[in-house]
């Protein structure tokens, strides 16, 4: 994804579990973030990218294999 000239620093990034529990929330991400899936159990996950009023700009889904 490719964060929108002037939204860096902006966003939120939030990650959920298939069953929609929140898992993390990072606020005013950079251009480009690094995450630790140490902690992650194996199976999809969902991500939202938000700006600051609240609106999704990206979502999508991953899999972590173990």
């Amino acid at each position: 994804m490719e964060i929108p000239k002037g939204e860096e620093g902006k966003l939120t990034l939030s990650i959920f579990n298939f069953m929609g529990r929140k898992m993390q929330e990072f606020r005013n991400i950079p251009s480009r973030i690094q995450l630790n899936l140490n902690e992650y159990h194996r199976g999809i996950y969902i991500y939202q990218i938000r700006n600051k009023r609240g609106q999704v700009i990206e979502s999508g889904k991953f899999q972590v294999l173990k």
